[in-house]
Formats: C-alpha cells, structure tokens, sequence
C-alpha cells in the first residue's frame, strides 16, 4: 500500500513541478514583455522596475519550486532520500492551494512506519 501511494504522490510531485514550469514560463514571457517596455521608456517609472523585480523573483522562484518538485517526484518513485522528499513537501505547502494539499499529504505518508521501511529498504540496496 505504501508503496502504490509513494508512486501516486511521485506522479502528482511531476504533474506539480510541470505546472510550476509552465508558471515560470508565462512569468518569463511578462518579464520580457515588461522589461522591453521600460527599456523603451528609459527605465524612468519606478513602479515598473518594481513590477519587473517582481517577476522576476516570481520567474526564477517558479523554476527552482518546480525543478525541486520533479526532483522529489522522481526519489519518491526510487523511494530514495527521504529528507529530500520532506523537506520539498513542506516547501510545496506555500504552493497554495494544490501545493498545500499535496505536500500536506507527502509529509503525512513519509512519517508512516512502513513508508519509512520502504526508504531503509531502498537504502540498503544501494
């Protein structure tokens, strides 16, 4: 059962993580937008530098959540590093709502007895 349940939370951490992507990618592409539109202007409006800042924190942050997210989809499928897994999950929960929900329930799966069997078994494969 654990077992079935760390692959579906594996699926659902990729389906995550490339929705986090595409996010990043439609931030890009109003980072890009915006940041040619004040270049025109001479970079003179503050509200627009802040908006590009903005976005791009929002770009980048969008790409390392879902790098991160397909990462720890593909060690839950492995059933491998298990501090990654928990720490990634607690990070997604500021992913609101599906984030929340999803790390949410990988923190409670990961703290079962024979989840964490399944990573001491996988463990001592390698």
């Amino acid at each position: 059962m654990a077992s079935s349940q760390l692959r579906t939370l594996g699926v659902l951490h990729h389906i995550l993580g490339g929705l986090s992507l595409a996010g990043a990618v439609v931030f890009g592409i109003i980072l890009v937008f915006g940041f040619t539109q004040e270049a025109a202007e001479g970079f003179t409006d503050p509200v627009g530098k802040a908006t590009i800042a903005v976005f791009g924190v929002l770009t980048i942050g969008s790409l390392i959540g879902g790098v991160l997210c397909i990462w720890s989809g593909l060690h839950l499928l492995r059933h491998t590093r298990p501090g990654l897994c928990t720490t990634v999950a607690a990070l997604i929960c500021l992913h609101v709502p599906l984030g929340t929900a999803l790390g949410i329930a990988t923190l409670v799966i990961l703290q079962r007895l024979d989840t964490r069997a399944l990573f001491d078994i996988a463990g001592a494969r390698r």
